[in-house]
């Protein structure tokens, strides 16, 4: 498999060799034009050369970006980061690159790298690696502070609803951990509206009603949470066992 991904990179040859190729020609113009316009040519040949690469670069790392998804979906998770890792090494600025390196690292629970990447990320302007940052902080190092910090400064730029949705369902999760449980539900709420058919949402408006003592309303959020959360996503099985637990001792209680 790496032996064809190596005979894909072969288009950075075009890459590197198109502008030489231009400047070399410029070079070989005939020794009668005059020799000011002959390096003014190459001169214009050198700047359109290197332009042309950097214009380049972006595009190129979203070649390895997608060749990296396609890794990940073959459960090839040692070329899936060699993928990510060639995006970066043509443009290091690459946010998609870093926040899906940050995204890896952490399916593998290696969250010190994750929380660099998606740090990175996040100082280049990318909301989604605020609103996965802050997700860290919840839940690894309990710094809740931190996360509603990080979490208003991505919605101070999120346009994409997905990415709304995200940085405010995990802003209700801040506050309540934060003991702040109307400005949960606030938050949630707004999330929800956003997108009703994500379940963590209510998976932590349960919560966030029982912490009310509003038991009742509790029932219902906790009984979508059970139905609707995966327990392949690992703050959602989490929840599913608590979810089971209060409706069991619900069913106990009757």
């Amino acid at each position: 498999m790496w032996q064809k991904n190596i005979a894909q990179l072969s288009s950075l040859n075009m890459l590197k060799t198109t502008p030489l190729a231009n400047i070399f020609n410029a070079m070989k113009e005939p020794a009668k034009k005059h020799h000011q316009s002959k390096w003014g040519a190459f001169l214009l040949m050198l700047t359109v050369g290197l332009c042309g690469w950097k214009i380049g670069l972006p595009e190129l790392a979203s070649v390895f970006n997608n060749m990296a998804f396609e890794n990940y979906k073959a459960n090839r998770l040692a070329n899936t980061q060699q993928a990510y890792e060639l995006a970066l090494s043509v443009d290091p600025k690459s946010r998609t690159a870093l926040y899906n390196l940050g995204w890896l690292c952490e399916e593998v629970q290696d969250l010190q790298c994750a929380r660099g990447k998606y740090l990175q990320a996040a100082k280049l302007g990318l909301p989604a690696a605020y609103s996965n940052l802050a997700r860290l902080y919840i839940v690894d190092q309990k710094n809740y502070a931190a996360a509603v910090h990080l979490l208003w400064q991505g919605l101070k730029l999120a346009e994409d609803d997905r990415v709304k949705y995200s940085l405010l369902k995990n802003l209700g999760w801040a506050r309540l951990e934060q003991g702040r449980y109307s400005e949960a539900l606030q938050h949630l709420d707004a999330a929800i509206k956003l997108d009703s058919e994500r379940p963590a949402t209510y998976c932590l408006k349960a919560q966030v009603l029982e912490k009310m003592k509003n038991t009742k309303e509790a029932l219902p959020q906790w009984k979508i949470c059970l139905k609707s959360a995966d327990s392949q996503e690992f703050d959602e099985d989490i929840w599913i066992g608590m979810a089971r637990q209060r409706l069991n001792e619900e069913k106990t209680n009757k």
